[in-house]
């Protein structure tokens, strides 16, 4: 029995073993470093045997020797000659090679999780700073090493074989069982759903407007029809509003009930029956809000980090991204700052596994364009990062807010247009929708 967990001598003994008799088939990339040997001489060996896999050069006793008196790899060439010979003689692998690759690997793997986790002991002792700033460094570390260490690197097309052949048949399944081919998490906005199949998993969508379009609202409705209608945990962080304000629109939402009658307390009985109806249905609902205000991009990484222990988080709001900050990047300027929080919430769609949706401010210079105020990418305010990050960039715009009423097409009051002008993994596309701000509530068209 092996006393020591964090070490295979035996292992890495057999697989230098292996690769002195028998070589590599192919030449091909084990997946291993030198550092991944406990031993210091299996180090240096291997060093070799990169080396000559670097070359093209086969892989026996007498090219690992030579490379090793040639880069000066021996400490002690008599000493180290016999032991590498005892392992060329002596070893008898019974198992393929892959096997002690991935002991070997595995170990080490452990080895160094161990000395990260020493490390963020030293910071939680010595890192000055609130809690909330020291907690999220430590576990970014610890996310970072755990993700390079399940990093699969280059790997041959060959071995997706069978997930590829998994997601074809999903979207097909899909297409067959009445979603309409959406394999993504469904919006219930159906323009929004047929372009893009529904949001994914990974996928950052940036939803923009100007003041007063209904972003928040929008924002909302789908928050409410993916807790509701697809059972979702959904995570709403809110910079601007209370979370009394977001539920009150919520359940206004919900119940089809004028908002300014909610809140003056003006409610008939029939209305009064409906509204206690959409409480239960919000509050029974598996919806987190944060109203903090002020939020960094590290606070916001640590707070869903830690939900994900507990929730499955289907679906995740911020409103909005200007308002984030990131004290790290301040200095740099605002563009930077805004660059490194477009690229926290990125990485985070990526790292937890659910859409992001951000709101986003838009240039005040769409005021000033007379003839076409429809808006576009270069609206977005702080732009070039924001369109870089995002899979989705999604506008509202509405005419009856930039138009005088003698000029507006009457067929447009009470309508907006979505506008997807960035959709990474479909097309652009725009469709309209009927929106009633009394009741904070966007409704599809009726065919």
């Amino acid at each position: 029995m092996n006393s020591n967990p964090l070490q295979e001598i035996e292992s890495e003994k057999n697989l230098i073993g292996y690769l002195l008799m028998r070589g590599v088939a192919g030449q091909e990339d084990l997946g291993l470093s030198p550092d991944d040997f406990y031993m210091d001489t299996h180090r240096r060996v291997f060093e070799a045997v990169t080396d000559l896999i670097n070359e093209g050069t086969n892989i026996d006793l007498v090219t690992v020797t030579n490379q090793m008196r040639e880069k000066r790899l021996f400490k002690d060439e008599s000493r180290d000659l016999e032991y590498i010979t005892s392992l060329y003689k002596d070893t008898v692998p019974f198992q393929p090679l892959d096997y002690y690759v991935r002991r070997v690997k595995r170990v080490s793997d452990r080895r160094k999780y161990v000395e990260a986790l020493n490390q963020a002991i030293d910071k939680v002792k010595l890192e000055p700073g609130e809690n909330d700033s020291v907690f999220s460094l430590v576990e970014q570390s610890l996310m970072d090493i755990s993700r390079q260490e399940r990093s699969k690197g280059l790997r041959k097309v060959k071995d997706d074989a069978n997930a590829l052949i998994d997601y074809i048949k999903n979207v097909v399944a899909a297409s067959q069982n009445g979603t309409g081919g959406i394999n993504g998490l469904k919006t219930h906005f159906t323009g929004l759903d047929m372009a893009t199949t529904g949001l994914k998993s990974h996928e950052l969508m940036i939803l923009a407007a100007r003041p007063g379009n209904g972003k928040t609202t929008f924002a909302l409705n789908i928050a409410a029809n993916a807790a509701l209608k697809e059972r979702k945990t959904v995570v709403i962080f809110s910079l601007e509003m209370s979370r009394i304000e977001l539920l009150l629109k919520l359940i206004s939402a919900d119940a089809r009930i004028d908002s300014y009658a909610l809140k003056a307390g003006t409610l008939t009985s029939a209305q009064m029956t409906q509204l206690k109806d959409s409480i239960g249905n919000i509050t029974s609902a598996s919806l987190y809000i944060d109203d903090s205000g002020y939020l960094t991009i590290q606070e916001f990484s640590a707070r869903l980090r830690q939900l994900r222990t507990t929730e499955e988080v289907g679906l995740v709001i911020v409103d909005y991204l200007q308002l984030m900050s990131d004290p790290k990047a301040a200095m740099g300027g605002r563009q930077q700052e805004v660059a490194n929080i477009s690229r926290g919430l990125k990485q985070m769609a990526r790292e937890v596994g659910c859409p992001i949706i951000a709101l986003s401010q838009m240039n005040r210079s769409i005021e000033n364009r007379s003839k076409d105020q429809r808006p576009q990418l270069s609206d977005l305010r702080e732009s070039g990062a924001i369109e870089q990050d995002a899979d989705i960039v999604c506008f509202i715009y509405r005419e009856e807010m930039v138009k005088p009423p003698e000029e507006l097409d009457p067929n447009k009051r009470g309508m907006a247009e979505i506008i997807i002008a960035k959709n990474r993994a479909g097309a652009t596309a725009d469709f309209p929708l009927m929106f009633n701000p009394k009741i904070s509530r966007f409704d599809n068209v009726p065919l």
